[in-house]
Parts: C-alpha cells; sequence; structure tokens
C-alpha cells in the first residue's frame, strides 16, 4: 500500500506539466536572457503552449472528477493529441516569427516527439508519462550544457512508479524513456543545424 502511495506521488511529481513549468521558468536565463519583464512575458508564453495546452484535456478531467486522469484505455488517447500538436504549431510560427530560434527549436521537436507518441498510441500504449518528463528535462539538459542531466536519473524511479500504479509495463516505460530522450536529443541537434532564423 505504502509502494502504491509513493508511487503515485511520484507520477504527479514528475508529471509533465510541472516538469515543463520548472523547463518554461529557467530556459530563458540559459538561453542568456536578462531577467525582466520580456523574460516574465516569455516565461508566461511557454508555460501556456509547453506545460499547460497540451495537458488541456487532462485538466479537464480534473475539474470533471474523472479518476482516470492518466487515461488508461488506449483507444482514448489519440484524441488528447489534438490540442498539443495545435499548441506546438502554433507555437513554433509565433516563436518563428519573433526571432526566437531556440524556442522554435522547442516547439518543432516537441510537435515532432508528439506525432511520433501519437503514431504509437494509435496501436501500443506508450508511457507518455515518461516521455512528457524526459522531452523537457532533455531539452533543459541541451541548453545548461548538461547541469541538468544528472537529474534524468530520476527516469528509472518514474519508470517504477508507472508500473506500480499499473499504468504501463517495463517495455512501455522503457519506450517513453528512449523516445523521451534520444528522441528529443536527436531532433533538437537536428534542428540546431538546419534551421535558420
Amino acid at each position: 500500500m505504502k509502494n502504491n502511495v509513493l508511487a503515485s506521488w511520484l507520477s504527479t511529481l514528475l508529471s509533465s506539466p510541472i516538469v515543463s513549468t520548472i523547463f518554461c521558468i529557467l530556459a530563458p536565463y540559459y538561453l542568456g536572457y536578462q531577467v525582466n519583464f520580456d523574460y516574465v512575458i516569455l516565461v508566461l508564453v511557454s508555460i501556456f503552449f509547453y506545460a499547460l495546452l497540451p495537458f488541456s484535456s487532462t485538466f479537464v478531467r480534473i475539474i470533471k472528477r474523472n479518476d482516470d486522469i492518466y487515461i488508461s484505455e488506449l483507444k482514448e488517447r489519440p484524441k488528447h493529441f489534438i490540442a498539443g500538436i495545435v499548441g506546438y504549431i502554433a507555437s513554433a510560427i509565433i516563436f518563428f516569427n519573433l526571432n526566437l530560434r531556440y524556442y522554435t527549436i522547442f516547439s518543432l521537436a516537441s510537435l515532432i516527439i508528439a506525432f511520433i507518441t501519437l503514431i504509437v498510441t494509435l496501436r501500443w500504449k506508450i508511457s507518455i508519462h515518461v516521455i512528457g518528463f524526459c522531452t523537457p528535462l532533455t531539452l533543459l539538459s541541451i541548453i545548461s550544457n548538461g547541469l541538468f542531466s544528472p537529474l534524468l536519473i530520476l527516469t528509472p524511479l518514474l519508470m517504477w512508479a508507472r508500473v506500480k500504479v499499473r499504468a504501463h509495463n517495463w517495455l512501455q516505460t522503457f519506450a517513453g524513456a528512449c523516445l523521451g530522450i534520444f528522441g528529443t536529443l536527436f531532433f533538437t541537434l537536428l534542428l540546431e543545424r538546419v534551421l535558420i532564423i
């Protein structure tokens, strides 16, 4: 019983909205932006696009007191990608037009990861939770020159939690970790080379 409570707490603490919010607060600093009004606006806009909009359907489920906030049924999952994908496209366009190169890269990398996850999810229940933890943490590790990389050691702990609460099996969480870390790393570095603003 105690293990289930711990696993549930870990699932919440290491969830994408929380980790993405931390990423959004720290990213401008590590990208060299001065802390001023524009910094605050950038943080708030990025929180909207990266931490709130992609999970809006989950927040609606919480408000409606739906106990299945992690959307355990495979057939229910694809429609919950719509807000995130639209948000990543919109944010990429906005950030591109504002000449915010790295934010454009973040949006495009997130979009690619979301599309891959959606395609996999049509047939198999890959751990979106683990992907959502690893992707912003990997992005933060890249822009901080590896300073936050040690936090990726928490990934197996989250994998254990997701298995313990019976949301996934080990293979599904491992696949989520690989896509979240290596997929994000690959697409971010690729976009850094090809995207010219």
